[in-house]
C-alpha cells in the first residue's frame, strides 16, 4: 500500500486513471455485459497484487473451473498455478449456497484461510450469482442487499481489499440486483464491449469512487496476448495538472530547411504548432523528413515521424533516394517513427504511443504525416477534433515543436486549407505547398500564411525537390517569362495571370505595369 493509503490494482492504464490508485477500505464492483473482461480484470487484480506488491489473494469462482482460469491465464504469462503452489494465491471454487453459508458461520473457513496466508485480496467472480439462493422473490432487494451487507463487512474485519464482478442483463430481477451493488459498493467500474463496424472496441467507465477524484468518462480498454488488460486514457480528458508547463516561449530555433527559414522570418518559436497544407505529391514528406533530420544535425534536436500511410522501411527509403539519410539516425535512436495502420486505428491507445515515444525519448520536434488519414480513420468529425486539440495542447505544454502534414484535395487552385475539417485557426504557422500549372508544365510553390509572432514574407516562391530535400529556386535578375513564377500573379488560383510588361524589382517587392 503506497504512503497516501492507495493501493495500486497494477493493471496497465488503470491507476493513473485513479489518480494513484484505489483507497484500500473501497469495495470495488466490476460491472458489464458478458465478454466485456471482468473475470480477466478481477483475476490480474490479484495477480498484480501477489506479483507486483507481495500481497496475497483469493479467487471465489462459482461457474468457472479453477483449471480453466488457470489456463486462460497462462495465455498472459501469469502462473497461477505456481503461485498456488507457493501459498500465495488460493482459488477456490464453490456455490452460492455454501459461499453464503460460509459468511454466515462464525467459524468460516474461508476467513481462516485468508488469515493463514496473509490474503490481503479478494477477488469474487460473479456477485449477482448470490442471489439465487433467494427464494422469496418479495423480499430479494432487502434479503440480497443485507446479504452483500455482510459479505463486505466479513472482508473489511479482516482487512481485505475485495473486488466483485457483475454480470449486466435486462432482467426485471438483473437491474434489481445492479442497483443494490452499485450502492453498496463504493467503487464502480463498469466495462463495456460495443460493435463498430466489423470490429469490437471495448471501454472502462469509473462510475463512481468514494473518497478520491479520478478521470471521468469513457477511457478504451484492450486484452493483449501475453499482456492482459490495458486501459488507455481518453484523449479528450485534460493533462494531469503536474504535467502542466508555460504553453509558450520566447526563444526562437531556425528550422534547419533554408526553403523554410527563408519565407517564415529565420526561424519559429520552441514549441510552436506548424500546418504544412498540399495537394498530394507536392513534397509534404519531405519537407517533414528534412525538418526532422535537420533539426537533429543542426540542433541535436530527437525527432519522431508519425505516418499512417507509409511503412518506415518506405520512408527511409524515398528519403535515401534525396540523400536524407535517415537509416543511420533511425538506428541511433535520435529520429523515432511511429507506424499505424489506420484500418484499425484506436485514437487512444494510438495516442497514449505517442506520449510514450514522446517521453521515453526526450522528443523535441514532431512531424505528423497525413492528417487526413486521420479523418478517414477516425471518421467522427468531434473526435478528430479532440485527438488534434490533445495533441496541440501536450505539444505546448512540453513545449516541443510539431508540424501537422495535410493534404487538401483540391489540385489546381486553393479555395480553402482544410475544407473537411477546419482546423487550421489553432495552430500558430501555416506553410502551404502548391502546384501551378504554366503553359504544359507544373511547377511546385511555396507560401507562408501565417506565422504568428514573426515578420514572415508574403511572397510566393517556386521550389525544387532534390539530393538534399526541397530547396529555393534563385530569384533572376533577368526573369524569363514562360520559367519564372515571378512572371505571373495568381499563383494560387486556377489561372495565374502573366505580367505583359518586365518587372521592376524594388527591394522584395515586384511593381509592375498591366496592360
Amino acid at each position: 500500500m503506497s504512503e497516501d493509503g492507495l493501493i495500486k490494482t497494477g493493471i496497465r492504464g488503470l491507476d493513473p486513471i485513479l489518480l494513484g490508485g484505489i483507497p484500500r477500505t473501497n469495495v470495488i464492483l466490476v460491472q458489464g455485459v458478458a465478454g466485456s473482461g471482468k473475470t480477466l480484470l478481477g483475476s490480474e487484480f490479484i495477480y498484480r497484487g501477489i506479483t507486483q506488491h507481495n500481497e496475497p489473494g483469493l479467487i471465489v469462482v462459482f461457474e468457472t473451473n479453477p483449471d480453466k482460469l488457470i489456463r486462460d491465464a497462462a495465455g498472459f504469462g501469469w502462473n497461477l498455478g505456481e503461485l498456488q503452489h507457493q501459498k500465495k494465491l488460493q482459488i477456490i471454487f464453490t456455490s452460492p449456497h455454501v459461499f453464503d453459508q460460509e459468511l454466515r458461520s462464525p467459524d468460516s473457513l474461508l476467513l481462516e484461510t485468508a488469515s493463514a496466508m496473509g490474503a490481503q485480496r479478494i477477488f469474487v467472480d460473479g456477485v449477482g450469482l448470490l442471489n439465487t439462493n433467494l427464494v422469496d422473490s418479495k423480499s430479494i432487494h432487502r434479503t440480497y442487499r443485507e446479504l452483500l451487507q455482510q459479505l463486505i463487512e466479513s472482508l473489511n474485519r479482516e482487512n481485505l481489499s475485495a473486488m466483485f464482478s457483475l454480470e449486466l442483463g435486462n432482467a426485471r430481477d438483473s437491474i434489481a440486483t445492479a442497483e443494490t451493488t452499485d450502492f453498496l459498493a463504493d467503487t464502480v467500474i463498469q466495462l463495456g464491449r460495443e460493435r463498430h463496424g466489423r470490429r469490437i472496441q471495448r471501454s472502462l467507465e469509473i462510475l463512481k469512487s468514494r473518497g478520491q477524484d479520478y478521470e471521468a468518462g469513457e477511457h478504451t480498454m484492450h486484452i493483449t496476448g501475453g499482456r492482459g488488460v490495458e486501459i488507455f486514457r481518453r484523449v479528450q480528458a485534460p493533462l494531469p495538472a503536474k504535467s502542466k508547463q508555460p504553453t509558450s516561449s520566447t526563444m526562437r530555433s531556425v528550422i534547419g530547411v533554408d526553403a523554410v527559414d527563408t519565407l517564415i522570418g529565420g526561424g519559429i518559436f520552441d514549441g510552436s504548432t506548424t500546418m504544412v497544407v498540399g495537394v498530394s505529391g507536392v513534397g509534404k514528406t519531405v519537407l517533414g523528413t528534412q525538418i526532422l533530420r535537420e533539426g537533429s544535425l543542426r540542433q541535436k534536436t530527437r525527432g519522431l515521424l508519425i505516418s499512417l500511410d507509409e511503412h518506415p522501411a518506405q520512408i527511409i527509403r524515398n528519403a535515401q533516394t534525396l540523400g536524407l539519410n535517415l537509416e543511420e539516425q533511425v538506428a541511433d535512436g535520435t529520429i523515432q517513427i511511429l507506424f499505424e495502420s489506420p484500418q484499425e486505428l484506436d485514437i487512444d491507445s494510438h495516442y497514449a504511443r505517442i506520449v510514450q515515444l514522446v517521453e521515453d525519448h526526450d522528443i523535441q520536434r514532431m512531424v505528423i504525416d497525413g492528417m487526413t488519414s486521420y479523418s478517414t480513420a477516425i471518421g467522427e468529425i468531434g473526435v478528430y477534433r479532440d485527438f488534434f486539440h490533445a495533441i496541440v495542447a501536450y505539444s505546448k505544454q512540453r513545449l516541443m515543436t510539431t508540424f501537422f502534414n495535410y493534404e487538401n484535395p483540391e489540385f489546381l487552385g486553393i479555395s480553402s486549407y482544410m475544407p473537411d475539417f477546419p482546423l487550421s485557426s489553432i495552430v500558430d504557422n501555416l506553410i502551404l505547398l502548391s502546384l501551378v500549372e504554366i503553359n504544359n508544365s507544373l511547377h511546385r510553390c511555396i507560401s507562408v500564411v501565417k506565422s504568428r509572432g514573426s515578420k514572415h514574407s508574403f511572397d510566393t516562391r517556386e521550389f525544387v525537390i532534390g539530393q538534399g530535400g526541397i530547396s529555393l529556386i534563385p530569384l533572376e535578375q533577368n526573369l524569363v517569362p514562360a520559367v519564372s513564377l515571378q512572371s505571373y500573379s495568381s499563383l494560387l488560383s486556377r489561372a495565374p495571370t502573366r505580367f505583359s510588361l518586365p518587372m521592376r524589382m524594388n527591394g522584395a517587392a515586384a511593381v509592375q505595369d498591366k496592360e
